[in-house]
């Protein structure tokens, strides 16, 4: 019974240490990198503050690649005990466990290098030793990747996939150095800081870009696989993701050196206009570093989900064909009506991920779906008329929250509460259970803190950055999503809407952020696309199928 427990629970927890290691990783690698490579020694007591404040990053990220490194370990060994032996020799004497004890030895040693190192700030010593052991981090964890599976050409994919780590270490890494600098730091110094930062960042994102290519040739080897299967997807939003990316940083890297305008200025260059422009132009700035460094966050976290999915190139899956995409997402009028609740009992695999799909299962998960989307659809609607100042009533949009989370408590995993056929202890066993749960918990703050900015009573309060955080979460939720279900082709088409689903939860978060954060500067460009986003949100849902 332990084994099994530990064996439902064990996926998500995975994905999200990964995701947990994996960031940290990039924090340290991609830290070091910038304190030698863009801060360098420094000059004067500002550089020196910002060289100290990027060695607290890296320290973090170490400790937080060391964390999840061993929280991965006590979960291996967890998934493998029983009522009377846990392996813990075994788990730790294995390939597996080996590299991870080294990533956690690695981990601690770069963050007391790089906190000594504050006491020593041109110390080429404490320099090459930080240096060395973050990039130790990348290589170690290419040791464990699917490369390791292949018989043939595994080295070259480990090596092609170390150094894509480390690519992405460096950008990933380098971008939150960036935006915390800027954050905190005096406008000009930070321009003259990090012009040297977009050579550092082209180089990485030339080798993030060939060594990636490499990688999806060989894991997901066919145009059929990247199109029709869990892992494919996946990899082309990663795709997409990366392209938003290298968009927003042409974008900045353009106006650090003067190329191109920021609300009617080229700061920092700009010497002709107004100072009051040149100082909006850096917050606008300042705050698209923000949302490039959030979403390369974003993307380590899909990231790690792929990475803890089998390559269809190594597994031999049958790619969803064309034919069976296209009858799966062409509209069709939503479901209104549901099985009862004993035809659902008597039909449904209830309980059992392994069972195949049944209509009944089908139809309950598809009404729950198009029902949630109306709702949504009515508070983008809403949202968008709110906006236009003729419908002042329509800043009440958040109570449809209410009444949303309160039909998703009575819809959602049918197999508790409303069958009994699971336990609710034993539901939460399940991570596709756990993850509903949190979307639930998440829904039902929003609509609190949300209802409380628009109804005027509080339109300053922190609280207005609950709405942004909770579709960032959300989106990260819905990209990493586990499904827990046997049948392929239904798998892979809830799979292909809750990627859709995440993308746009995405734009909703990261544009009503910039409104926020760029309220001071008058600019309202940004927050005219998260009404929209929703609105489409709510469509997505109002026609999700799964048969």
């Amino acid at each position: 019974m332990y084994v099994l427990t530990c064996g439902t629970v064990i996926p998500l927890g995975l994905v999200w240490l990964r995701a947990a290691g994996l960031i940290g990783q990039c924090l340290a690698f991609g830290g070091a990198a910038f304190a030698l490579f863009v801060l360098r020694s420094p000059r004067d007591q500002p550089a020196a503050r910002a060289l100290d404040r990027t060695r607290v990053l890296i320290a973090a990220g170490a400790l937080l690649a060391a964390a999840a490194q061993a929280a991965v370990l006590v979960l291996l060994v967890a998934s493998f005990a029983d009522d009377a032996v846990w392996p813990i020799g075994a788990v730790l004497g294995s390939t597996v466990g080996i590299v991870g004890l080294i990533r956690i030895a690695v981990s601690l040693v770069a963050a007391g290098a790089a906190w000594t190192g504050r006491r020593l700030p041109g110390s080429r010593a404490h320099g090459a030793l930080l240096l060395g052991a973050t990039a130790l981090l990348p290589i170690t964890g290419a040791l464990v990747s699917h490369a390791t599976d292949r018989l043939d050409g595994g080295v070259w994919l480990m090596a092609t996939g170390a150094l894509h780590q480390a690519a992405a270490g460096a950008w990933v890494g380098g971008l939150v150095c960036a935006a915390s600098l800027a954050v905190r730091t005096d406008l000009d110094a930070v321009g003259g800081w990090l012009r040297p930062f977009s050579g550092l960042a082209a180089a990485a994102v030339t080798i993030i870009a060939l060594t990636g290519i490499a990688l999806a040739l060989a894991y997901v080897a066919t145009p059929a696989a990247a199109v029709g299967t869990s892992y494919g997807s996946m990899v082309l939003t990663k795709i997409a993701l990366f392209a938003v990316l290298l968009v927003l940083g042409v974008l900045n890297h353009w106006a650090l050196h003067g190329r191109v305008t920021l609300a009617g200025s080229s700061w920092p260059r700009s010497v002709s206009g107004p100072r009051a422009d040149a100082a909006a132009s850096a917050i606008v700035w300042k705050r698209r570093v923000e949302v490039e460094a959030g979403l390369a966050l974003v993307t380590v976290f899909l990231a790690a989900s792929i990475g803890s999915a089998p390559p269809p190139a190594d597994v031999g899956v049958q790619p969803v064909t064309l034919a069976e995409i296209r009858s799966g997402l062409t509209p069709r009028w939503p479901r209104f009506e549901t099985p009862s609740l004993a035809e659902l009992a008597a039909g449904a695999g209830l309980g059992d991920p392994d069972a195949p799909r049944t209509s009944e299962d089908m139809a309950w998960s598809e009404f729950g779906h198009n029902v949630s989307g109306l709702f949504v659809l009515a508070m983008g609607v809403l949202a968008m008329l709110e906006r236009t100042g003729y419908a002042p009533w329509a800043r009440h949009w958040p109570l449809l929250i209410f009444g949303l989370a309160g039909f998703v408590a009575w819809n959602i995993d049918p197999e508790g509460w409303q069958t009994g056929v699971v336990g609710f202890w034993q539901q939460l066993l399940s991570p596709e259970i756990v993850q509903h749960r949190i979307m639930l918990a998440i829904t039902a703050l929003f609509g609190v803190a949300e209802w409380r900015v628009r109804s005027g009573r509080h339109p300053m309060s922190r609280w207005r950055y609950v709405f942004p955080g909770v579709c960032l979460m959300a989106g990260v939720l819905l990209l990493t999503h586990v499904h827990e279900v046997g049948n392929g082709t239904s798998a892979f088409l809830m799979e292909l809407s809750h990627l859709a689903l995440g993308l746009v939860s995405l734009v909703a978060g990261w544009s009503r952020w910039l409104e926020l954060r760029l309220a001071t500067t008058g600019d309202s460009h940004p927050g005219r696309l998260w009404g929209p986003a929703l609105a489409v949100f709510g469509l997505l849902l109002i026609f999700y199928r799964e048969s």
